[in-house]
């Protein structure tokens, strides 16, 4: 397919990361890669890792839990040609702009402000959102594309790193939906219906969903063999084994049993899901998002990269990775359930001993266990600080919330650093301070929800 023939949105972002591309690809200098951790950041390392090594270009990756003084000094001391940044980087360009030599940002997190001393390709820079409409793998991809044509087969990568950011719930939009559009055209990836569950039977498959969670099944195997049968199916019956009509009667009561907990109808839908196959590979573009996700919080991130790079030893390995990190999602939210949450006047808030699951707490919590109008916060302690994860939903949002600038403004003022996405946002701040950071931030929300956006 030309290049004329692209949908409008690809070809135009496109454009962006060719001039970039031509250098990077010309120079066959050393590039030193940097990425986050999660699902997002590693399958867009993973995509730019895999054109690099296609393409000749010597790279050196580190994978990041976030940036900060202490990392931009190790990459300052350790001087490259090139350091390109994925799926992070916007929210810290004073630090970024620190260092020397070509430094290239690949970020879908909402800037602070334009930079003038790196090749900033932010989306949002462009008018595209970067919390429902672009992630960096779409982006990623982007620039292997740019680098060479032919790097259209990692389109199911950048999918699964999509997924890994929840943008395909309620449906792809804007320029993710393009991508996807593209890839299929070209052949790289085709869509298949079906339960969002996994499991041999279906009471085993019903209890062990974590995603959807449902409260009085989920972590109840007594519940599911209930629900099971309430849908005139045998709990031991093979989940595979399914008739299409037997499937959707099961999911449209799943569907009506998520919407009477107050699960928002966006998340309640996707008991239904479409999986994307990718040809030549030993896993859809659905159940890498997740293998991935999986290793970069228990902290195998190394791991996830080889799964995104397309190892298939390491798949195995990753599964099992995956079905640790599953039993421990469980584990917490049968805890959180039992225990309830604490509230402010904007905002309903926990604690949890684990800060690299935290964010995924969160939004879990945020979508099923007690959904709601009001954004979630959890906190976990790391070393001598606290990380924060906050959450909301398309409601919280049309209501004025900006969980991003909230998180930056309260961090700043406990002296930590915060942003991302509206929905979706986080911040660090030192340990002791989250008591008054919760009232700076539980004060903002509230004044964005009264109109006074800050």
């Amino acid at each position: 397919m030309a290049e004329r023939e692209l949908p409008r949105s690809v070809g135009k972002v496109l454009q962006k990361f060719t001039e970039v591309a031509s250098q990077l690809a010309a120079s066959r200098e050393p590039v030193r890669l940097v990425c986050h951790y999660d699902a997002d950041g590693l399958c867009s390392g993973g995509i730019l890792a895999r054109a690099f090594l296609r393409g000749g270009i010597p790279f050196h990756t580190t994978i990041s839990h976030g940036l900060d003084a202490p990392l931009i000094d190790d990459l300052a001391s350790h001087p490259y040609q090139w350091v390109v940044f994925s799926d992070l980087g916007s929210g810290s360009l004073d630090l970024v702009e620190r260092l020397e030599g070509r430094v290239v940002i690949l970020d879908h997190h909402k800037p602070p402000r334009e930079s003038n001393r790196t090749v900033h390709l932010n989306c949002h820079l462009w008018g595209i959102d970067g919390a429902f409409e672009a992630c960096a793998s779409t982006l990623a991809l982007m620039m292997a594309v740019a680098i060479d044509e032919a790097n259209w087969d990692l389109a199911g990568v950048a999918v699964a790193g999509a997924i890994g950011d929840r943008q395909h719930v309620g449906g792809w939009k804007g320029f993710n939906s393009e991508v996807l559009q593209a890839a299929q055209a070209r052949g790289h990836l085709r869509s298949q219906k079906g339960l969002g569950l996994e499991g041999e039977t279906l009471a085993n498959a019903l209890a062990e969903s974590n995603e959807p969670f449902f409260r009085g099944i989920s972590g109840a195997p007594k519940g599911a063999a209930a629900l099971a049968e309430e849908a005139g199916l045998s709990p031991a019956a093979a989940l595979g084994e399914l008739e299409e009509a037997e499937s959707s009667a099961l999911a449209s009561l799943l569907v009506l049993w998520l919407l009477r907990q107050g699960t928002p109808p966006e998340f309640a839908n996707g008991v239904m899901v479409d999986r994307y196959l990718m040809p030549g590979w030993d896993v859809d573009a659905n159940e890498l998002s997740a293998v991935v996700n999986a290793c970069g919080r228990l902290q195998s991130e190394d791991l996830g990269m080889a799964v995104a790079l397309g190892g298939h030893e390491a798949l195995a390995q990753a599964r099992e990775i995956r079905r640790e990190y599953r039993a421990r999602i469980m584990k917490g939210m049968l805890e959180l359930q039992d225990r309830g949450l604490q509230r402010k006047g904007h905002l309903q808030y926990f604690y949890t001993d684990n800060a690299q699951m935290a964010g995924a707490f969160a939004a879990l919590v945020m979508n099923y266990l007690f959904p709601g109008p009001l954004p979630t916060i959890s906190l976990a302690r790391e070393g001598d600080s606290i990380k924060v994860s906050a959450r909301g939903n398309r409601a919280i949002l049309a209501r004025g919330v900006d969980l991003a600038l909230a998180c930056r403004r309260a961090a700043t003022r406990a002296g930590g650093e915060g942003g991302g996405h509206s929905v979706a946002a986080g911040a660090t701040v030192p340990l002791g301070t989250e008591v008054g950071f919760l009232d700076e931030l539980d004060a903002t929300v509230g004044e964005q929800l009264a109109g006074g956006r800050k």
